[in-house]
C-alpha cells in the first residue's frame, strides 16, 4: 500500500513538473514575441537627436575606410570640371554626400510648389504650401483638366473645414517630421551600409553602384530593408550632392520569420534638384514594393510623384495667409504641365 501510494504520489509530481515546464514554455514563447513587438516599435519610433548630422559627418571618415580598398582610384569628372581629378574612393565621396545632405535637412525652411502625383488611376495636381500648422494643398487638376464647378466646390469645402479645425494638418505634420527622421538616420547609415564603386559619368553626373556590404549589420527594421538594396548613385561632384539614386531590392526581408511582416521585391527611385543656395529638394519620387509591412506614416508602398516650381514661403505662414496665397496662383494650363514631363 506505502508503495502504490508513492507511486502516485511520485506520478503526480511528475505531471505537475510536466504542466510547469510547458507553462515555462508558453510564458517564454509570450516574452520573446513581446520583445519582438517592442524591438519593432522602438526601431520604428527612435528619434534622430538633433546635432545628429554632425555626428554622422565625424563618424563618416571612418565608415568609409572600410569600404573595400578596390574603390580606391582616381576618378575624373567630364564636364563639369575640365582636368580637375578626385583622390577619393567611392565610398568616401557618398560620405562626403550624406554629410552634406543631413546638414541641409538641419535648416528649417518652409516652401509653396506644385505636386503631380497619382493617386489609384487618377493624376492629381496639387499647389502645396507648408505652414506652421502643417502643408496646407489646393487641388488644380484631375487628369490634366481643370475641375468643374462641383469638384472645384468641394475641395474649397475641404480647405474651410481645415481653416476651422487644422487637427488633420497637424497630424499629418507630426507624420511627415517623424518619418524625416528616419529618413535622416537610414542616410547616416549609407557610408557603412554598402560597397560603391565609380562607374563612369552620366549627363555631367558622376555615377556609382552600390551593393549591400555583407560586413554591415543592421540595427533595425528599416535599415534592412535598405541594406538589401542595390543600384546606381548619380553625384554633382561641383557641390557634392546627390543627384539621383535608383534601387531595387536584391533579397527578401523578413520580419519574426515572416509572422510580423515582409517585403518581397520593390524598386525607389528620387531625384534631388538644387532649388537655392546649398538648397535642395526631392523632386521626384518613384516606390514601388510588395509585402506586409509599411514602416513610414506619409510614405506609401505605391508611390508617384513630381515637384516643381519651389519657392520659399515666410516660416511663420498662418493657414488663413496659405489660403490667401494658394488661391492667388493661377492655375498651369495643361500644355504647360506636358513640357514639363
Amino acid at each position: 500500500m506505502n508503495r502504490f501510494r508513492a507511486e502516485n504520489w511520485f506520478g503526480l509530481g511528475l505531471e505537475k513538473a510536466r504542466k510547469l515546464v510547458f507553462l515555462l514554455m508558453i510564458a517564454a514563447c509570450g516574452l520573446l514575441l513581446a520583445g519582438m513587438i517592442h524591438a519593432l516599435s522602438e526601431d520604428a519610433t527612435e528619434p534622430l537627436q538633433r546635432g545628429s548630422a554632425s555626428v554622422a559627418y565625424r563618424n563618416i571618415s571612418t565608415a568609409s575606410g572600410s569600404i573595400d580598398a578596390h574603390s580606391q582610384q582616381t576618378v575624373a569628372i567630364t564636364g563639369q570640371d575640365p582636368g580637375r581629378s578626385y583622390n577619393l574612393t567611392a565610398g568616401e565621396l557618398v560620405g562626403v554626400v550624406v554629410a552634406n545632405e543631413l546638414t541641409d535637412r538641419e535648416q528649417l525652411r518652409k516652401w509653396i510648389c506644385m505636386i503631380e502625383k497619382r493617386t489609384g488611376k487618377q493624376t492629381l495636381t496639387q499647389l502645396q504650401v507648408e505652414t506652421k500648422d502643417g502643408p496646407l494643398y489646393r487641388l488644380l487638376l484631375v487628369d490634366g483638366a481643370t475641375l468643374d464647378a462641383g469638384q472645384r466646390k468641394q475641395d474649397d469645402a475641404r480647405i474651410g473645414r481645415l481653416m476651422k479645425d487644422p487637427r488633420p494638418l497637424q497630424k499629418l505634420k507630426q507624420a511627415q517630421a517623424d518619418d524625416e527622421l528616419k529618413l535622416q538616420k537610414l542616410m547616416s547609415l549609407m557610408p557603412q551600409a554598402f560597397i560603391y564603386d565609380y562607374d563612369g559619368s552620366e549627363e555631367n553626373l558622376l555615377r556609382i553602384t552600390f551593393r549591400p556590404n555583407p560586413d554591415y549589420n543592421p540595427p533595425s527594421y528599416e535599415a534592412r530593408i535598405v541594406h538589401s538594396l542595390a543600384g546606381t548613385i548619380l553625384v554633382d561632384t561641383q557641390r557634392k550632392r546627390l543627384a539621383r539614386i535608383a534601387g531595387h531590392l536584391v533579397n527578401q526581408v523578413e520580419f519574426g520569420y515572416g509572422l510580423l511582416g515582409r517585403i518581397d521585391n520593390g524598386t525607389l527611385e528620387l531625384e534631388r534638384v538644387e532649388v537655392g543656395p546649398q538648397q535642395w529638394k526631392t523632386a521626384f519620387i518613384s516606390i514601388h514594393f510588395s509585402g506586409r509591412m509599411v514602416l513610414f506614416k506619409t510614405i506609401n508602398k505605391d508611390q508617384f510623384e513630381r515637384r516643381s516650381d519651389f519657392q520659399v514661403v515666410s516660416s511663420d505662414l498662418s493657414l488663413a495667409e496659405a489660403k490667401d496665397l494658394l488661391v492667388s496662383r493661377v492655375p498651369p494650363s495643361p500644355q504647360i504641365l506636358s513640357t514639363r514631363r
